[in-house]
């Protein structure tokens, strides 16, 4: 029975991204040679590459200083930096951004009421709040899985631990949905779609399966 293709949206990569940044604290490594020796991430950080050219082409063409794309560079880490940063917003015209900005008024007037339709959004103020939004994002995942370190527990006090924690962050499942529409508008205000196909194709996408990979490393 054939299967759909998988199908990338901008959140995937932001989703990637934090993935990646979660197990790769130290900037420093955030390069292809540093993750020689450690193919999970190494793949993580193609693919990483690989959907910032899809998604973020203007962006990563400005941090890439030679045509000729060495594994002994720095731009992913460069590239990553500036897209935590929301450099790509500066990248596209206020046009663009048209649908997301009276979503932004539209929403806050349903919260406040008072909010003035005629003052126009720039760009800055996008670039402002990105990183805010995506820094609350980060902590909801990290409240999520707050308890994943636990490898077994049966004392009464470790198991109140997790059900309490538990009780609370359960709260918080599927109830961010709204969150990632927003944080897809910003990143991809035109609604691109890619097919693994297609990113494999254009942008080199990494063909090694990933979840085979983790298994043999561990």
């Amino acid at each position: 029975m054939a299967t759909n293709p998988k199908v990338y949206s901008a959140i995937d990569l932001l989703d990637k991204i934090l993935d990646f940044t979660s197990m790769t604290p130290n900037s420093k490594e955030w390069n292809l040679r540093s993750l020689k020796s450690n193919p999970p991430r190494h793949i993580r950080l193609r693919q990483i590459d690989a959907l910032l050219h899809a998604f973020c082409p203007s962006q990563v063409n400005q941090n890439i200083i030679s045509k000729t794309r060495s594994i002994f560079d720095d731009h992913q880490k460069k590239s990553i930096e500036a897209f935590l940063r929301g450099d790509f917003i500066k990248t596209r015209s206020v046009t663009e951004y048209t649908g997301l900005f009276q979503f932004i008024k539209d929403f806050a007037k349903n919260k406040n009421g008072i909010i003035d339709q005629e003052r126009q959004v720039r760009l800055e103020e996008l670039v402002f709040i990105f990183p805010k939004l995506i820094d609350f994002k980060s902590q909801i995942r990290s409240l999520l899985t707050f308890n994943s370190g636990w490898l077994e527990a049966s004392s009464p006090t470790s198991l109140f631990s997790i059900y309490i924690t538990n009780s609370i962050s359960h709260n918080l499942v599927g109830k961010y949905d709204e969150l990632d529409d927003v944080i897809e508008q910003f990143i991809n205000p035109q609604g691109f779609t890619f097919t693994e196909k297609e990113l494999i194709d254009k942008y080199n996408f990494p063909t090694e399966n990933l979840n085979d990979v983790d298994m043999d490393f561990i």
